[in-house]
């Protein structure tokens, strides 16, 4: 990743790459548009601010989406389901790879990638790995019993020690520097776009962009029920309605959502200059659910520790 400062970046005019924050997570797609320099000056407010650098991103591995996933391996993981891997005593992020197939004594995994680059890894070596299996998150070693490069490049790994885990409450929620377009005063704004009340919500919200209704906000807290929002502009009115757009990164895919909601609650006093507010989301569509349930999930995995330790 190259970190940028605001001068890297234009204001009004669509981004030339997507931002990421320290941790190379998502903030706001390429092609986006931040409106002005108070908006600017809010996607740097808490931390460092990146761009992808010239290697391509993850996700160059076979496609598993497609395969069976009714028969629950072990620890109750799915084919497909996101891994999360390590070796033993490394403090850098982990690597990412999904479970593509599993027989009794052991699992065959895609090869382990971060930033695009895939690990070195040799037969022999002890693995730490994480998996959401739906109810909790497993923590466990592996040994790679096999390298493979053909038809693709996997490993074929033993069966799952030491295992540990963690449970997920059903209404998790995860810290975010998500960057989000917001409408205030939706119904104001519905008015104000031309036939409004005929177009669905992302049509309505790209004529309230061009009207310069929308402003660029950022989400520092994020569930399948709400989020805290962090403007800009000064903090709406409890109750007043409003709309959300942002993109989510999940298995390696960039995907935008748009949800309504209200705000619930006041705004917050920590930071002046730019207030923060809840908005509680009306009921989700099943797109928008189970982005954000996968989106969530990856983020619990990312951040919980791996309490294991390699032998």
């Amino acid at each position: 990743m190259i970190p940028l400062t605001p001068q890297d970046l234009p204001v009004g005019q669509p981004l030339p790459w997507s931002l990421l924050d320290g941790q190379g997570n998502l903030m706001l797609g390429s092609g986006s548009i931040i409106p002005d320099a108070r908006d600017l000056a809010l996607m740097f407010r808490h931390g460092t601010v990146c761009r992808p650098d010239d290697m391509p991103e993850a996700g160059n591995e076979p496609d598993a989406r497609g395969a069976s996933r009714l028969t629950a391996g072990p620890l109750g993981l799915q084919v497909g389901t996101l891994l999360h891997v390590k070796t033993p005593g490394d403090t850098a992020r982990a690597a990412a790879s999904r479970l593509i197939g599993f027989i009794e004594h052991g699992l065959f995994v895609t090869w382990p990638t971060l930033g695009g680059r895939e690990l070195t890894i040799n037969a022999g070596e002890d693995l730490l790995l994480r998996g959401f299996s739906g109810h909790a998150i497993h923590s466990f070693t592996s040994t790679v019993t096999a390298v493979c490069r053909s038809p693709f490049r996997y490993l074929v790994l033993s069966a799952p020690a030491q295992t540990e885990q963690m449970p997920v409450r059903r209404a998790a929620r995860v810290p975010t520097r998500l960057a989000a377009y917001l409408v205030e005063n939706l119904e104001g704004a519905d008015d104000a776009a031309s036939d409004a009340a005929a177009l669905p919500p992302t049509a309505c919200l790209d004529s309230c962009m061009s009207e310069g209704l929308a402003r660029l906000g950022l989400l520092s807290d994020l569930s399948t029920g709400g989020a805290l929002v962090q403007t800009s502009s000064p903090a709406p009115a409890v109750g007043q309605r409003v709309r959300l757009r942002f993109q989510l990164r999940t298995a390696s895919l960039d995907t935008e959502i748009t949800v309504d909601g209200a705000v619930r609650s006041a705004p917050s006093q920590d930071d002046d200059e730019f207030p923060a507010f809840g908005v509680a989301f009306d009921a989700l569509g099943e797109r928008e659910l189970t982005l954000l349930q996968c989106f969530i999930y990856e983020q619990l995995l990312a951040s919980t520790c791996m309490p294991v330790q390699g032998t």
